[in-house]
């Protein structure tokens, strides 16, 4: 089979010929601690030096979507390795601060824009009659490129942020506020999550019918490290049907990346829209293995099957582990195999490229 066939069957749990590799390594985070020629190759060249499977992000260029915040004002200062966002709303300024890591080339929040309730309450307005505009020139250069990547046999993925749960905890108002508000403003709260909600439903009604990529990325970074089941059944889970059903009904694959903690919430997750789960972590990373996700959560792929943990073990060691979890699955159909989250620093260039020789050479037929 060819590359993009053998990993869209794989993502839609139909036979293949082997079971698809790609590693997490086209990505300042591993690059920057490589020596050249890696350090500097582009994605798919460096890619198909490892003999890894070839999937690379096709989104719409960034300005294709236009965005309208009637009620709120941004504005952005910039300080040398600092990002500070300001949202003028009629009910105060909100500033939220992000620090550069120059080893990663990746931001991370430093200040929360909505850690308290009158700015929870502010925070309102950046989600009140938002609207999204898609520019059809360039619509139709993100549709160019992903045909040229299709006829070079690369497979693609686009994608959105974090839902409305995730996005507080992570990028608004940390996990304490987000928890805060649920219990003590819970109707505050629900109100919230409820305009949230229906911005990321306008948002992907407005860029889904021009959404050039095979697969669409939920990227819901879920994790029980940070929310509860019950708090992913209660405020995730009524977005991600709604999310997942509308990227189905365009006709693209749905994918939940969900790169934490998921043991306790594989049944649930089942019963979900998406067809693929991403960035599977396994023991001692992770809390899951490929076994238990065949077990629990049938209807979906797996997108995974290592950790960063495992990635710091010999060639043999790696491949072992991964036979002997495959083993135990009730099916291996579906699976993906690949670093889950970002390849570490450590693994070198060629240590990943005879890990995925070998993991290549494993046939479905054989477990």
């Amino acid at each position: 089979m060819r590359n993009r066939e053998r990993i869209e069957r794989t993502l839609r749990q139909q036979p293949v010929d082997r079971f698809p590799v790609w590693q997490k390594m086209a990505n300042r985070t591993w690059q920057n601690a490589q020596p050249e020629p890696y350090r500097s190759m582009g994605a798919v060249e460096l890619l198909r030096a490892a003999d890894s499977d070839v999937m690379v992000g096709c989104g719409m260029p960034g300005q294709a979507l236009a965005t309208k915040r009637p009620h709120v004002t941004v504005r952005v200062e910039k300080e040398p390795d600092l990002r500070r966002t300001l949202f003028d709303t009629p009910d105060g300024t909100l500033v939220g601060e992000e620090s550069y890591d120059p080893f990663t080339q990746s931001w991370h929040p430093t200040r929360f824009c909505a850690a308290t309730t009158e700015q929870f309450q502010a925070l309102r307005w950046f989600y009140t009659d938002t609207e999204y505009c898609v520019d059809a020139d360039q619509a139709q250069a993100g549709r160019d490129r992903h045909r040229q990547l299709a006829e070079q046999d690369i497979y693609t993925s686009s994608g959105v942020g974090p839902g409305p749960l995730m996005n507080l905890i992570e990028h608004m108002c940390g996990p304490e506020s987000c928890v805060f508000r649920m219990f003590d403003t819970p109707e505050l709260f629900a109100e919230v999550l409820e305009l949230m909600h229906q911005d990321r439903l306008r948002y992907l009604r407005a860029m889904l019918p021009h959404c050039p990529a095979d697969t669409f990325w939920l990227t819901e970074n879920t994790s029980t490290s940070l929310i509860s089941p019950d708090m992913f059944r209660r405020f995730s889970m009524p977005h991600l049907v709604e999310h997942g059903q509308l990227v189905l009904d365009h006709g693209i694959i749905p994918v939940h990346h969900m790169c934490g903690t998921l043991n306790a919430l594989l049944e649930d997750i089942d019963t979900l829209p998406a067809l693929v789960n991403e960035a599977y972590t396994t023991y001692p990373l992770g809390n899951v293995s490929l076994a238990e996700g065949r077990t629990r959560m049938p209807s979906k792929a797996l997108i995974g099957g290592t950790n960063a943990t495992l990635w710091l073990e010999s060639v043999e060691t790696i491949v072992q582990t991964v036979v002997e979890d495959l083993q135990q699955c009730p099916d291996v159909r579906g699976i993906f195999l690949s670093s889950a989250g970002v390849l570490p620093a450590p693994a070198s260039f060629e240590k990943t490229r005879a890990v995925n020789r070998a993991l290549r050479a494993l046939k479905p037929t054989d477990f």
